[in-house]
């Protein structure tokens, strides 16, 4: 699956990965922390091992000319579910396949030359396209320059080294640990749940003392962001749901791979809802709509984006520890609260006008929710262990 492009500079980029990290390490503790990088430190792990093991076969038992390329093979096809790495190694074949046959047909056309370079380029990323290669794919044209330059004796070696570490990497990845991709996917899951606890809680302690215009139109960007956010957490989960496809016990997983991906849905829902209320608290603060601009708001609404700080935190550990009695515990305790029925008082008692209409529309959300994390009669059933 491709990812959005985070924007900022690689060192931003790679300081915010680093707190990020360090935050999840508080919110879980040390070994939950370990158990979801697990799956991350087998895969490594398992691409070195099959790297090393290609590239001696290939040195020393084959005795190839260029045993490097066995290992290549085996990056260009491991980095994926089990299912995925099929795919993509059989795509492999096919371009280099494909790849050797123009630079051959087209050198004994028309000879090595600067038309017969440009014609290969062109043509090699055209029939990338055909066969619905990624578009980061390029070994058509690769493999065709390189015999071009090489001749053909390199183009069979080139395939028979891509083949054997195609070959190794498939095996690795179905026989050797297969990955499930399904701690990767609550990891994400537990990280929104993380970010999104400590937006609730910036907003609580904001509402509690004095907030401005800019400090509600920082609480609206960091809900935007997060809710861009959610489309990749949902496509990790689709991940993990694909990488169980070729196991050979898929239903030891089925259940987990469905909780995982109720919960990415779930949050999702709760994410837009808590960026609605983001938005609602800048329009108070910017004045539009008709509002005074500055407009106080009932007191209960800090209480409620409190306990729903709380609702978030506890939700991103119950997915991290699977299901513990605990973590459905302190979930059911922050949504036991009577925030709700305050706030609803709170509206019956404001005069009608727009600041009333607002704060009712705050309400709904913050409901939304609660009943989206409801762990008895939300509609995320799959979401919560039973029994």
């Amino acid at each position: 699956m491709e990812r959005r492009d985070q924007g900022g500079s690689p060192l931003a980029r790679v300081l915010s990965s680093g707190a990020s990290a360090l935050g999840q390490l508080r919110r879980l503790g040390f070994w939950r922390w370990l158990r979801m990088e697990r799956e991350e430190l087998i895969l490594a792990a398992k691409l070195t091992g099959t790297c090393v093991v290609g590239w001696w076969l290939a040195a020393y038992v084959l005795k190839l000319e260029l045993p490097v390329l066995v290992p290549i093979g085996v990056l260009l096809t491991i980095s994926a579910t089990a299912y995925s790495t099929v795919v993509r190694g059989a795509q492999q074949v096919a371009a280099i396949l494909a790849g050797l046959g123009a630079a051959s047909a087209l050198t004994w056309l028309i000879g090595a030359n600067a038309v017969a370079l440009a014609v290969l380029v062109v043509t090699g990323l055209v029939l990338s396209r055909l066969l619905k290669l990624p578009p980061q794919n390029v070994q058509i044209p690769i493999t065709a320059l390189l015999v071009f330059a090489l001749g053909k004796t390199y183009g069979f070696a080139r395939l028979a080294d891509v083949l054997l570490g195609a070959a190794l990497g498939i095996a690795a990845n179905l026989l050797v640990l297969p990955p499930r991709f399904l701690q990767r996917a609550v990891k994400e899951l537990c990280e929104l749940s993380g970010e999104l606890s400590d937006l609730a809680a910036d907003m609580s302690a904001g509402l509690k003392d004095s907030w401005d215009e800019p400090k509600a139109g920082d609480w609206l960007v960091r809900a935007r962001r997060l809710s861009g956010r959610v489309e990749d957490v949902e496509a990790t989960a689709d991940q993990a749901e694909e990488s169980i496809r070729l196991a050979p016990r898929r239903r030891r997983y089925d259940r987990r791979v469905r909780q995982v991906a109720a919960a990415a849905t779930c949050l999702g829902h709760a994410c837009q809802q808590l960026r609605g209320v983001a938005r609602g608290l800048a329009d108070v603060k910017a004045g539009v709509r008709g509002l005074p601009a500055g407009s106080a708001l009932p007191p209960t609404l800090a209480d409620e984006m409190e306990a729903l700080s709380r609702a978030f935190r506890a939700f991103g550990r119950l997915q991290a520890g699977g299901g513990a009695g605990e973590d459905l515990n302190d979930l059911r305790a922050a949504l036991r609260g009577a925030e709700q029925e305050r706030m609803a008082r709170e509206f019956d008692a404001m005069e009608p006008g727009e600041l009333r209409v607002l704060y009712g529309f705050l309400l709904e959300e913050c409901a939304r929710i609660r009943q989206e994390f409801d762990p008895d009669d939300g509609p995320h059933q799959d979401v919560f262990p039973r029994g």
